[in-house]
């Protein structure tokens, strides 16, 4: 509550207001100052009409801001501790309040436990973290880093002072489904580009930390770089130019295999829970999705899973089989699909993505940004399997 002027001396200017509040507590006659300064009140009113005075030296329990006091009535009037109040919030000092100093009290606490935390927040990241400044422009790093960093942000967001925020809250996903999404963060970890921020939410960290925090997803992340911003907007620059590093010409099918086995892998281990099969073995299904890959893109890839997860089932179901031949039969009828689509040169229909798991922020960065070709690196071969 800021005090208002009264509409009846408003007329006045500060002189003529401090002036007749001056006089009026010198003890000079009340009606010779409202005919003097042409004020329309009743002479009991005027006390009321004159601006309080500002307690500077005192500050309000419940939110800090200048004390001040109500003018007395007439001159000589005892002054009462009711009449002193908050300039800003309207709290009255009345002697001591306890609900405004519990506030305040309970702030100061909260206070002092977010400093508490977030010195051991610090003390827990530098102990594990290496916050030393190595890249300095996008020919420091590698392709697959490039790729990720800009992921990492536009899932993150900037923060305050070039802090990326945490990639769990994103829309669109990081990574497909499946650990490449902490391999990407681990990486740019080992690599030096990004380290945990120590102004991450407490829940992040644990004191079995070493890689990573325990919980990346909920992680900031600090770029090490003189200016992160700065930084981003040249790797964006340089992907949408013509010239690339010859290093990362050498890197990009490496990186788009990567890719596409996580989003086989995504997609595959969605349909075989869907249909209550079984897992298949990791070792089995890498070398299957890498052959299919040579030939095929990855929404072909989907179909082709997606037609071995269907015959799985029906084997299942007809044969009574026990579950690991089910795992074994998965990657025989995805293989033997796959071989009659070349010896025939079958026209082969694409999948589609599962709704459940959109496309995720690394393709995006990947296909749309560097390589501008959008959906295209899904639904037409890329060529990146093994020859």
């Amino acid at each position: 509550m800021k005090f208002q002027i009264d509409p009846r001396v408003a007329h006045l200017d500060v002189a003529q207001l401090t002036a007749l509040t001056d006089r009026y507590h010198a003890g000079e006659r009340v009606i010779d100052l409202i005919n003097e300064f042409q004020v329309p009140c009743a002479p009991g009113q005027l006390s009321r009409l004159l601006p309080p005075k500002v307690l500077r030296d005192r500050q309000c329990d419940a939110c800090g801001a200048p004390l001040i006091q109500l003018r007395r009535s007439r001159p000589g009037a005892p002054t009462s501790a009711v009449n002193v109040r908050c300039s800003t919030c309207a709290h009255r000092a009345a002697g001591s309040c306890e609900g405004a100093v519990g506030i305040r009290r309970a702030i100061e606490g909260l206070q002092h436990d977010a400093m508490q935390r977030r010195t051991a927040n610090e003390a827990h990241c530098r102990a594990r973290w290496s916050y030393a400044e190595r890249v300095g422009t996008p020919d420091d790093l590698h392709l697959a880093e490039a790729v990720a960093l800009l992921a990492v942000v536009r899932c993150g967001g900037w923060l305050a002072h070039g802090t990326v925020g945490a990639v769990g809250y994103s829309a669109v996903p990081l990574a497909p489904a499946g650990p490449l999404g902490n391999q990407v963060l681990s990486s740019l970890v080992a690599a030096g580009v990004i380290a945990p921020d120590v102004e991450s939410p407490i829940e992040a960290f644990s004191a079995t930390d070493e890689d990573l925090p325990a919980y990346p997803y909920v992680t900031y992340w600090r770029i090490l770089t003189p200016s992160p911003t700065s930084l981003v907007q040249q790797i964006e620059h340089m992907a949408n130019s013509t010239v690339w590093p010859e290093t990362w010409c050498d890197e990009l099918a490496d990186l788009q295999l990567t890719l596409a086995l996580a989003e086989c892998r995504e997609f595959a281990d969605f349909w075989l829970l869907e249909r209550g099969l079984p897992e298949a073995c990791e070792v089995a299904s890498d070398a299957l999705f890498r052959n299919l890959l040579r030939d095929f893109s990855v929404a072909q890839c989907f179909r082709i899973i997606w037609e071995g997860t269907y015959a799985t089932s029906d084997f299942l179901l007809q044969k009574k089989a026990n579950r690991r031949h089910a795992a074994n039969y998965f990657i025989d009828a995805c293989q033997r699909w796959a071989d009659r689509a070349r010896t025939e040169d079958w026209t082969m229909e694409p999948g589609f993505r599962n709704n459940n798991y959109p496309r995720s922020q690394l393709s995006h960065v990947l296909y749309d940004v560097f390589l501008g070709i959008g959906d295209k690196g899904f639904v037409e071969p890329q060529g990146v399997g093994p020859t």
